[in-house]
């Protein structure tokens, strides 16, 4: 089995105090003293976002959007969107089988098309129901998201944020703008008394109307507030869960190799749930992220950090520290115990109060099998659905990691529906 290595990180960072170990991670990202930062494209495409807000703003934009991650919106989702989701995107693109009987597919693809259209919906994008729209507005969210992190990529940074910048524009005019009209317009027939509440669609786009919060007075000289909030919330439901199931595939390829007396388990909900955590642990979304300290700050650890100064923390190699997860730390374990106050995941979906508000949707309530909720969480949703049609990786077609970029995470991998 392989161990994970540290992901690379950007010429840049090399500059900044770099913090890797767990405890000071932690104890920067649960402190008021410090607030998000980064790179130029943080502020370009997410600017007065959840993600880049502070204090009571950050709070009123969570305590908006919160509504969406709730209890019974996550069971709806589950049982009424992603399930259906997922049946259609495997038959429309699992194709004729090969001279072998089995089917062929790319999982990297289809999650990534189960979740663009699923992040559609919880935006309030409409109408990306056909492989043609599904298949557009996929290639512009993907060519988005990778310029939200560009200062990872190996190509120009500029060059990165330029196609971003234009997807984005393509986005809205072929996407969004229609989309936000209805929206605009539902919210004026619901101010009226024409439509109740409970009839209006439950989204990022249509909750912002409801609050008039659509505009700012320099929207002219950037990419306008609405699409930079739609713009998190479209890259945010797709980038941590697309990044890391095909590393479970990969994971669980070589866990069944040497323990095949759980091959049997592959379709066990329980057993998904503890392998995805435990994948999430070890390939996160991001190499880095940063914090700026509001005043001179010194950790527990007497680290010192001016006020101003930009911090990189390096979570990945906190995730594997071996007095934290144990001496195999940087092996794949689904069994792996962590220690009380941990989640089994570690920092990867963030700590304090810039945590990941899609967290639930993406594990499960309580990151385990919740037949009362329904609330599997769409990795393990997507996962069972190929398990149960005997998926295994396709060993004539070899998967191809990302190369043109620091994230860590697959291009492609092929895999075979033996069951379908």
């Amino acid at each position: 089995m392989q161990a994970v290595q540290d992901s690379p990180v950007p010429d840049f960072v090399k500059n900044l105090q770099r913090v890797n170990t767990y405890e000071e991670v932690r104890e920067i990202m649960t402190s008021r003293d410090f607030v998000m930062a980064g790179a130029a494209e943080r502020t370009i495409f997410f600017e007065d976002t959840l993600i880049m807000s502070e204090g009571d703003r950050h709070n009123e934009l969570k305590q908006l959007f919160a509504p969406l991650m709730s209890r019974q919106a996550i069971a709806y989702y589950e049982l009424h969107l992603i399930e259906p989701v997922i049946r259609k995107v495997i038959e429309e693109i699992k194709g004729q089988p090969t001279a072998d009987g089995f089917i062929r597919l790319d999982a990297v693809e289809l999650v990534q098309i189960a979740l663009t259209r699923i992040s559609a919906y919880v935006t309030g994008v409409d109408d990306i129901d056909t492989p043609e729209r599904t298949e557009r507005f996929r290639q512009l969210v993907m060519q988005l998201s990778v310029a939200t992190t560009g200062s990872f990529s190996k190509e120009p940074v500029e060059r990165v944020l330029d196609k971003g910048r234009r997807a984005m524009t393509d986005l809205v005019d072929e996407f969004l703008r229609a989309s936000l009209q209805r929206r605009i317009d539902l919210a004026s027939r619901h101010h009226s008394g024409e439509i109740a509440a409970d009839q209006l669609p439950r989204d990022v786009m249509m909750s912002l109307c409801l609050k008039n919060d659509l505009s700012r007075p320099d929207d002219g000289e950037k990419i306008p507030y609405v699409w930079r909030q739609s713009a998190l919330f479209l890259t945010a439901s797709i980038k941590t869960t697309s990044h890391a199931l095909p590393h479970v595939f990969f994971h669980l390829d070589e866990w069944i190799k040497e323990h095949p007396e759980d091959r049997a388990k592959l379709t066990d909900v329980e057993f998904l749930h503890k392998v995805a955590a435990e994948s999430f642990r070890l390939h996160q979304t991001s190499p880095a992220r940063f914090r700026a300290a509001v005043r001179d700050v010194v950790l527990s650890t007497g680290r010192k950090v001016a006020k101003g100064e930009m911090v990189a923390l390096h979570a990945p190699p906190a995730n594997v520290q071996t007095e934290v997860f144990g001496d195999d730390a940087r092996f794949f374990n689904p069994y792996r115990k962590t220690p009380q106050g941990i989640q089994p995941w570690g920092m990867t979906f963030g700590l304090g109060i810039h945590s990941c508000l899609g967290l639930n949707l993406v594990t499960g309530i309580r990151n385990t099998s919740d037949e009362k909720h329904g609330t599997h969480g769409t990795a393990v949703r997507i996962a069972k659905a190929l398990y149960d049609l005997g998926a295994e990786l396709d060993a004539d077609n070899p998967w191809k990691r990302a190369d043109r970029t620091l994230h860590d995470y697959f291009e492609s991998m092929p895999m075979i529906l033996r069951n379908a």
